[in-house]
């Protein structure tokens, strides 16, 4: 249909009007052919979630079409533009329909809804208490969600866990890839105190490190190094060889390269020449030139003026590359033992697949008979086209999130992608009722020395579309907290997801100058 649309420029309002109306009864239409088509999913899902599971499967059918000129003719008839219909789908379109039909010559005969369809408030009611159900209830000063991630100290230091709970810490977050299980639990219990000091509510996240890939070692000339620093030009052998990991002071066991270790050996198997490979958050870029018996030969694209230091344990991102890894790794499943009886819910890294995510939920389900929640993490280019399957296998559970992981998606999808793919991940979980986390760099400069830029300021405000917004740690992590706290409560009265909200502006109240 969308294809077929022209653009409303010319017609009647009549014509307009019954144009509007035969496309929304087509959207309508599709979207219930839809829905029994995927009724065996809708129905997979926990007794709360079928209604969101539903109203997902009407707005995938909604969103195949090109709906701008739909949407031009509905500005022309001053109709709702469908722009804000993600918790409600059905509803909308059938609403919109209803005022169309009306304003044909003759009028057209049409119901206003179909019984069952979801109203705005009843939509947005299913996201907020899905929302309450992850995160806590709704803090007093402000609806959005404050996530911080402790360091080290929060394991020793009462004060400071009470502290970010003062300021609008609304959940705890736990990164399992860093200090271990006393650690962990001593934050936990930090934490317990500081509700019962306070009064306040704070819920517990671990976060499970999943498949990361990192460098193992390097080795230059024949020795082992911490680090290599590499430019654009500069060629490396990445490999998961062993006898590759030893110094040699033999001329002909020295590679014309340095060699780099990767973590996970079936990885390079999937490598094939011209895939990207990024070493380090996106600070060395290379491509894949040639493959061998030793390792893929990878050739540097990029990295800042004068070069850039490639050092031990630091992340790789494939995003050409199809990864065969298991979501849980031994060490994810030994810290959800760990946890799993004092924490409210595991956020799983780098997940792909819908496999993934039932690896999750059975994991926990041998674990745990406790409700835990599940957040999946999007940071991958292949979790983020399957974030529709990987939805549905969220709303299996009682209780679920997806957390918008910009640093690693950034590099997999492109820095330039990242405004529309935040976009398109809002956009697709509101329609499943289920909340967002909004993640990485969040007032990163006033974390970690004390000032914000302000670009950061912008990013905090428009993360107030998303119900929790995380911090990561930084000696000025306390600063960063209330910050965040006051952009999000300032920002509240004015923006409602994707609704403008409307209140009095005090510029507008006052006196226009003129001149003469």
């Amino acid at each position: 249909m969308g294809s077929a649309l022209s653009d409303p420029v010319g017609e009647t309002h009549t014509d307009s009007a019954r144009r509007v109306y035969e496309d929304l009864s087509i959207l309508l239409t599709e979207a219930w052919r839809r829905e029994e088509a995927q009724r065996g999913r809708i129905e997979a899902a926990a007794p709360t979630r079928v209604q969101s599971a539903r109203n997902l499967v009407h707005y995938l059918s909604m969103r195949e079409h090109d709906l701008r000129p739909l949407q031009k003719r509905l500005a022309s008839l001053g109709l709702s533009s469908l722009g804000r219909a993600e918790p409600c789908v059905e509803w909308a379109i059938s609403a919109v329909r209803y005022a169309a039909a009306r304003l044909a010559e003759p009028p057209i005969q049409a119901e206003r809804a179909r019984a069952g369809a979801l109203p705005f408030e009843v939509g947005r009611s299913l996201l907020d208490r899905q929302t309450d159900a992850l995160l806590g209830p709704r803090p007093r000063e402000r609806t959005v969600r404050i996530m911080v991630t402790m360091p080290t100290e929060a394991a020793t230091d009462t004060s400071f866990v009470r502290g970010c709970v003062e300021l609008g810490m609304n959940v705890m977050r736990i990164n399992t890839a860093h200090d271990g299980p006393d650690e962990w639990l001593a934050m936990i219990e930090n934490l317990r105190a500081a509700r019962r000091a306070t009064g306040r509510d704070c819920r517990v996240f671990a976060d499970l490190s999943g498949p990361k890939l990192r460098t193992t070692s390097i080795v230059k000339n024949g020795q082992r190094r911490e680090a290599v620093r590499l430019h654009a030009g500069d060629a490396l052998l990445l490999h998961s060889r062993p006898e590759l990991e030893g110094e040699s002071e033999d001329p002909e066991r020295m590679l014309p390269m340095p060699a780099v270790g990767c973590s996970h050996a079936e990885v390079l198997a999937s490598l094939r020449e011209g895939h990207q490979v990024w070493f380090d958050d996106g600070k060395i870029g290379t491509e894949v030139a040639s493959l061998g018996e030793r390792g893929a030969t990878l050739r540097v694209q990029f990295t800042k003026p004068g070069g850039q230091k490639l050092r031990l344990e630091k992340g790789l991102n494939l995003p050409d590359t199809q990864i065969n890894l298991p979501a849980l790794s031994e060490e994810d499943r030994g810290a959800m033992r760990v946890l799993a009886p004092h924490v409210d819910g595991f956020a799983l890294s780098f997940v792909r697949t819908g496999k993934d995510a039932s690896d999750l939920r059975a994991a926990l389900a041998e674990i745990s008979d406790r409700p835990i929640a599940h957040v999946l993490k999007i940071e991958t280019r292949e979790g983020f086209h399957n974030l529709p399957s990987l939805l549905f296998e969220l709303m299996r559970t009682p209780v679920g999130g997806v957390m918008i992981a910009r640093g690693d998606l950034a590099i997999e999808c492109g820095f330039e992608r990242m405004a529309e793919i935040q976009e398109e991940i809002l956009w697709l979980c509101e329609a499943a009722h289920t909340p967002v986390i909004w993640a990485t760099e969040v007032l990163a400069s006033l974390a970690k020395q004390g000032r914000p830029t302000r670009a950061e300021i912008t990013d905090a405000a428009m993360a107030q579309r998303a119900e929790c917004v995380m911090l990561n740690k930084g000696p000025e992590i306390l600063s960063a907290v209330r910050t965040l706290s006051d952009i999000l409560t300032r920002m509240e009265p004015h923006q409602r997801k994707k609704m403008s909200m409307f209140r009095p502006l005090h510029v507008a109240m006052a006196p226009v100058q003129g001149v003469g």
